[in-house]
């Protein structure tokens, strides 16, 4: 019987931690994007959470921890990573550029403006940019084998520099936010307009 109540109750910690860890997460992202990372600090998190800023310190240390926190929250998306590779295991690059389209809207609907975070981060803080840089590193890097799959073997590596570069300009997440937050797009409407262009653009009119 002990036992069980041992349980319940560590079980009960543990969704109590989950529940702080996600309030602090959520007051801090609110904070660095409506003041910016360098100006916010761990009293405006802990106040907008409703906890003591020694729980904030506690739990991630630094802005840096929380900041991690989010970019890790915006990488392990399974769905969107699922939807990339559905696109990787496409036959025809047309389809594979409309799932490509789609398993970027996913990741952008949850997290555009965490990686934008980032970028403004990066700029007040050297390890944060070292991070961000090993992050962009990453994407680029899937980007460049979304184009050499699209493209295929035969294209040469000059057209597949080309059409990655292409891909990283139409799928930033600054893009994404000023259509659907400034210009009032929906998700929708920019997964139909992504895949449209990156239709136009690296297949042409004949082989989408």
């Amino acid at each position: 019987m002990g036992d069980v109540k041992d349980g319940s109750r560590r079980s009960l910690r543990s969704e109590r931690a989950a529940v702080t860890r996600s309030r602090i997460t959520d007051a801090a992202r609110r904070s660095f994007r409506s003041k910016g990372y360098a100006a916010t600090t761990m009293t405006d998190i802990a106040d907008d959470a409703g906890v003591a800023v020694q729980t904030v310190y506690a739990v991630f240390r630094s802005k840096a921890g929380i900041l991690s926190a989010l970019r890790n929250a915006a990488r392990d998306l399974p769905e969107a990573d699922a939807l990339g590779a559905a696109s990787m295991a496409a036959a025809v690059p047309g389809d594979a550029l409309d799932l490509f389209a789609r398993s970027i809207r996913t990741r952008w609907v949850f997290a555009a403006d965490i990686l934008s975070i980032d970028r403004d981060a990066a700029s007040a803080d050297p390890d944060v940019r070292a991070d961000l840089d090993r992050v962009l590193e990453r994407r680029r890097a899937g980007i460049g084998r979304v184009a050499r799959s699209v493209l295929g073997g035969a294209a040469t590596d000059a057209e597949v520099r080309r059409a990655a570069a292409v891909i990283d300009a139409l799928t930033m997440p600054e893009a994404y936010l000023a259509l659907t937050e400034v210009h009032g797009w929906t998700p929708d409407g920019y997964e139909a307009w992504l895949a449209g262009a990156l239709r136009a653009l690296l297949l042409g009119p004949d082989l989408d």
